[in-house]
């Protein structure tokens, strides 16, 4: 389950994203993290238990300077540009990001797609129903 990219600017994609979940997610809340592979890409997910995203905000997240909350939520850090450096880093990659909520106070899940190391990915033996080979387990 590997993947070819700038350690640096891949490891502050995950840090912005956990910082983001934190940032929005009420003491006592709950945010996991989770990773997995499919036959072309490694899938991060971030997922909490925070305020959630209210559906006509979902397109908006990703752009400069976006906040879903109130402005005065500035005086607590966030400029509104973790999520577009997120993006714009992601892209960098040849990946995608996307968000997804069932709306406000359900809490949301980010989702970071990235390409898998060419060598890494094995042809698929036709007997194999597992989808596991020596190369990516």
């Amino acid at each position: 389950m590997c993947i070819t990219g700038d350690l640096a600017r891949l490891s502050q994609v995950v840090s912005n994203v956990l910082i983001n979940a934190a940032k929005y997610t009420p003491a006592g809340g709950k945010i996991e993290l989770a990773a997995s592979a499919d036959d072309a890409q490694v899938v991060i997910r971030v997922i909490d238990s925070g305020i959630g995203i209210p559906p006509d905000k979902l397109s908006e997240i990703f752009e400069m300077f976006s906040q879903i909350s109130s402005p005065l939520d500035r005086t607590q850090g966030g400029l509104g540009i973790g999520l577009a450096l997120v993006r714009r880093l992601v892209q960098m990659h040849g990946g995608e990001v996307y968000a997804e909520s069932p709306g406000l106070g359900l809490g949301s899940t980010f989702t970071v797609r990235l390409p898998r190391r060419a060598e890494d990915i094995a042809p698929r033996n036709a007997d194999d129903k597992s989808g596991l080979s020596a190369a990516n387990m």
